[in-house]
This record gives structure tokens, sequence and C-alpha cells, in this order.
């Protein structure tokens, strides 16, 4: 168990230097195939980045502020980061406009619903009125509710696990594509 961890946490690391990564080479990507692969490839890593945010352990309302202030930021700085390097003579400029406000946008609705459902999450929990189950003096095994929690859980363990090695080696072959635009 603990290998599967650390395996899943490097993989972690690895998603997380290839979405900056990708985001650092978009002018790149741009410039030896095209704009539309630096949206793509940028929205790309925003939405790596948001799952990253998603699973990471922090307090409810810190990570749901977090989540929201990412969406916003990610929104106006990888716009005008990408408007920098797109040539505005190009007629599909208003095209491109409109498919990256598409995408920003997907990705600001994301992070504001999962940020503020958080927040909600937790201004309910500590709200004066939350409603707490009163004590049963019934004593109810669960022990066969938990057995199949725990086989539920591994059998999404390795859903994610999929997830992260697919998302990986998607990764992989966008570096790749890019080393063989560079080397050409």
């Amino acid at each position: 168990m603990k290998t599967k961890q650390m395996v899943a946490r490097f993989i972690l690391v690895i998603i997380v230097f290839a979405a900056f990564f990708t985001i650092a080479i978009t002018p790149w990507i741009m410039n030896k195939t095209s704009p539309e692969m630096g949206i793509y490839t940028g929205a790309t890593s925003g939405f790596l980045l948001f799952i990253l945010l998603l699973e990471l352990r922090t307090m409810r309302f810190p990570k749901g502020m977090m989540l929201i202030a990412y969406g916003v930021l990610f929104q106006v700085l990888f716009t005008k980061y990408y408007y920098l390097f797109i040539d505005h003579t190009n007629p599909n400029t208003e095209d491109l406009k409109v498919q990256l406000d598409l995408y920003m946008q997907v990705l600001l609705f994301a992070c504001a619903g999962a940020g503020g459902s958080i927040i909600a999450n937790y201004a309910d929990k500590s709200s004066s009125d939350y409603e707490q189950a009163s004590p049963s003096s019934v004593i109810v095994d669960n022990t066969k509710n938990i057995d199949r929690l725990r086989e539920s859980t591994n059998k999404i363990s390795e859903k994610i696990n999929i997830a992260i090695a697919i998302s990986a080696s998607s990764m992989l072959a966008t570096l790749l594509i890019a080393i063989v635009l560079l080397f050409k």
C-alpha cells in the first residue's frame, strides 16, 4: 500500500511539472504548430492543475477560496499570456478569441462551482441551526457495509491510478511531439 501511494505521489508531481511545462511552452507550440494547439495545451494544463487543487488536503474554506481564485486568475493571466504571442494579423483571431474564452469560462465555472460547494458545505456545518442526528440507543452492525465501502474505494483508487497513467502518458506524448517538432 505504501508503494502505491509513493508511485501515485510521484506521478502527481510529474503531472504538476508537466502542466507548468505545458503552459511555459505554449508560445513555442503556437509558433511550431498552430494557435489552436496553444489553446488546447493551455486548457489541458489548466484542467490538470484544477484536478490537483481538488486533491489538495487542506481546510475547507481556504480550499474553496483557493479554487475560486485559481479559476479567476487562470482565466485572466493565461488569456493575457496567450495574446502576447498570437499573431494579431491572422484573420482567424476572432475565432481564436471565442474558442479561448469558451475554454477559460468552462474552467472558471468548474473552479467556482467546486469552490462554492466546498464553502457552502463548510458554512452549513458551522451554522447555528445545523441539524445533527440524534444519538440512537440501538447498536447497528455495519461490517458488511464497511466491506462494500472498502471494495468500492479500492475500485475507485484503481480507476484514479488508470486516469493518472493516461494523463501522464498523454503529457509524455505531447512532450515527445514537441521534441520531434523542435528538432525537425
